[in-house]
């Protein structure tokens, strides 16, 4: 008899925990650039439902918030909270980094978790989890014009494999629904990025092409 744990009530926590904290990201975004109401809304559900609606295309899936209006109907709560309260969650310092860091941490273990689900391989799998934290992020931030949060220097992309890869590690030995496995992949998934944020923590950078008047130098 199996002993992993049948974890649906935490894959809808954690699935709501991750709308929350993108849309959160996003809105607080929308207010940095001073948008009406409507933007902060528009931000907000982009920002939650986009990497999801990504996953879900490339594995030809139902696109997840079609069939279940409760994810737009939290992400416009959250959008509704930063336009009310926005200079009081803006004085909680790097608060867009750390909604942003627990948003990636849930969904690339809950976009891999899909991705198991529609049956394929681990490999697949983790890439599917990358997808599903990092493309609500990036068209966040393409749409504000902001230089997109993957292009700096310290670690995140980083951050969404290492929690995919763990997800999908611990759910070969304890199965794709079991809570410990899920929790493990979020945790390290967050941790790898909480210690970016706090120490600047990156990889090593390419030095770059010479330009061709070094090139001509170095002849």
């Amino acid at each position: 008899m199996t002993t992993a744990l049948h974890a649906g009530a935490v894959v809808d926590w954690l699935a709501i925990a991750g709308t929350v904290a993108f849309a959160l990201s996003g809105a607080l975004l929308a207010a940095r650039h001073r948008l009406d109401v409507i933007g902060f809304l528009f931000v907000a559900c982009m920002t939650g439902v986009g990497g999801g609606t990504v996953r879900d295309l490339l594995l030809d899936a139902p696109v997840f918030w079609v069939h279940d209006a409760s994810h737009i109907a939290l992400c416009s709560a959250a959008a509704l909270l930063v336009w009310l309260a926005a200079q009081w969650i803006d004085r909680l310092q790097q608060a867009l980094l750390w909604a942003d860091a627990a948003g990636i941490a849930l969904f690339a273990v809950l976009g891999a978790q899909k991705a198991l689900h529609a049956g394929v391989g681990a490999g697949v799998a983790v890439m599917m989890g990358v997808f599903t934290a990092c493309f609500g992020g990036i068209i966040r931030d393409v749409t504000l014009n902001d230089a997109p949060i993957i292009m700096r220097r310290e670690i995140y992309i980083t951050a969404t494999l290492a929690g995919a890869i763990a997800y999908v590690l611990l759910a070969s030995w304890r199965g794709s629904e079991d809570a410990l496995a899920m929790i493990g992949g979020v945790a390290i998934g967050f941790v790898v990025r909480a210690l970016a944020i706090v120490t600047g923590l990156g990889l090593p950078s390419h030095r770059g092409l010479a330009s061709a008047e070094a090139r001509e130098r170095e002849r």
